[in-house]
């Protein structure tokens, strides 16, 4: 018998899914180096959204959580935030001057 099993295969593909899922790869996710920098946006992912909000969402980025949850498109809009890690160098451009918010149609 060999000692290669299903089973043994069964746990280490578990195993590499699992340290894939963690993220303990060590690489860096932002491209680009210097670091990172947190921004949110509004996500309608997996919920029933008006397409005023899916536009809204789609192109706006955020400085802090809070900001991102008073600007609702209207007041039925249920959309989560959700953080994103961005270059530093963008976030510095994005919310220069104390800006919370970005319109990525405009700023680009």
């Amino acid at each position: 018998m060999s000692p290669f099993t299903r089973r043994t295969f069964l746990q280490f593909s578990a195993l590499a899914g699992l340290t894939k899922l963690i993220g303990c790869s060590g690489i860096d996710p932002v491209a680009g180096g210097g670091g990172g920098a947190i921004a949110y946006r509004r996500s309608g992912r997996g919920r029933r959204i008006s397409n005023a909000a899916k536009k809204h969402n789609a192109n706006r980025l955020y400085a802090t959580a809070a900001a991102a949850n008073r600007d609702r498109p209207h007041a039925g809009d249920n959309s989560k935030v959700v953080a994103v890690t961005i270059p530093q160098s963008k976030f510095d451009r994005l919310f220069a001057g104390g800006r919370k918010s970005a319109d990525l149609r405009r700023m680009m």
